[in-house]
């Protein structure tokens, strides 16, 4: 004679699903948070060197200008929409120099300064 097995029952089968589905789901949404990330804190300005950003100033083609203090850094924006940054030293008087240049260039969308809290 054949012996009927049982099936196994219905309700583990759902939750084996359920399991399985939770499973896939977290794993795309966390891979998907991931890479929304990186995407986001991108920087896609070109590092230059300060004169390069002293003769964009001078000569009109800065739209925005952005100066962070505690980094010693610069970030603009060129008329044709690119993105370039640069240092300036401890040594010498490249930060005042770049203030007055930041000044005189009238810069279409002005500029800002970030000066760190203390």
């Amino acid at each position: 004679m054949i012996e009927k097995q049982s099936a196994p029952p219905h309700q583990y089968q759902k939750k084996a699903s359920r399991f399985k589905t939770f499973i896939v789901c977290s794993i795309t949404a966390s891979l998907v948070l991931t890479g929304g990330l990186f995407l986001l804190n991108r920087d896609d300005s070109q590092r230059t060197d300060m004169s390069t950003v002293l003769n964009q100033l001078r000569s009109g083609k800065v739209s925005t200008a952005k100066l962070i203090e505690a980094e010693r850094r610069i970030e603009i924006t060129t008329m044709d929409k690119k993105h370039f940054h640069s240092y300036w030293s401890e040594v010498g008087d490249q930060g005042s120099e770049l203030a007055d240049e930041l000044q005189k260039a009238e810069l279409p969308d002005g500029y800002t300064v970030e000066v760190p809290k203390r």
